[in-house]
Formats: C-alpha cells, sequence, structure tokens
C-alpha cells in the first residue's frame, strides 16, 4: 500500500482562490457548485524538464476534512519517448521531483506549501 501524501497550504493560500502562481495554472476540475469534493488541477504552462524524456504536465489535489490539506491524486508528465502521458505518485522520486519543484516555485511568489 502506497502512503498518502498531502499538500499543505499556508490559510491565506486556499488554492480554491488561487489562479495562476508563477508558471502553473490551478483549474477546478470538480463542479465549482459541488462543495462536497472539491477537486483542483495544477497545471503547468511552461515547458520544462524534469528528467531527460519527462515533462511535468499536471498535479490533481483533492480537498480533505482538514482545512488547508489537500491529497495529491495524481503526478502527471509527457513523456516524450513514449508520445503519451505518463502518472506517478509521491512515492517515486520522478513524482517527488515535480512536487518539489513546484513548491519552490509557488515558495517564490509567497504561496507557502508544505509536503505532509
Amino acid at each position: 500500500m502506497t502512503a498518502l501524501h498531502y499538500l499543505e497550504f499556508h490559510p491565506a493560500d486556499n488554492p480554491m482562490y488561487l489562479k495562476k502562481v508563477g508558471n502553473w495554472v490551478l483549474t477546478f476540475l470538480s463542479p465549482k457548485e459541488d462543495l462536497t469534493h472539491i477537486q483542483l488541477a495544477i497545471t503547468s504552462v511552461l515547458p520544462r524538464q524534469v528528467s531527460e524524456n519527462l515533462q511535468p504536465l499536471r498535479v490533481i489535489i483533492d480537498q480533505t476534512e482538514t482545512e488547508n490539506r489537500w491529497l495529491i491524486q495524481q503526478i502527471i508528465c509527457y513523456d516524450s519517448t513514449q508520445g503519451k502521458d505518463a502518472i506517478f505518485s509521491c512515492e517515486d522520486a520522478i513524482g517527488m521531483k515535480v512536487i518539489e519543484n513546484m513548491m519552490q516555485e509557488f515558495n517564490k511568489y509567497d504561496v507557502e506549501i508544505s509536503l505532509v
């Protein structure tokens, strides 16, 4: 069984109210009216490499019962050698690298996130 990993946002940085942070855009995947299960996509808008053939595309997060804590569901990268998307988790070195890079960029724009 894989461990669950969460992004914990500072109370002033609720991701539901963020639109763009640096080169990442935040969008609702769930209907905005559905406040019982909120799912967001954090999408990279700048092509960059996380490894020789992988480019981070999107991190999918779900709201949890704990305020400001969001469950990381998927980390999606484009695999240029396969010509398709690849899905990672925080258990994978690549997935962890994507999350760390995203957190560093968010912190540059004073959006505080920590990995729990």
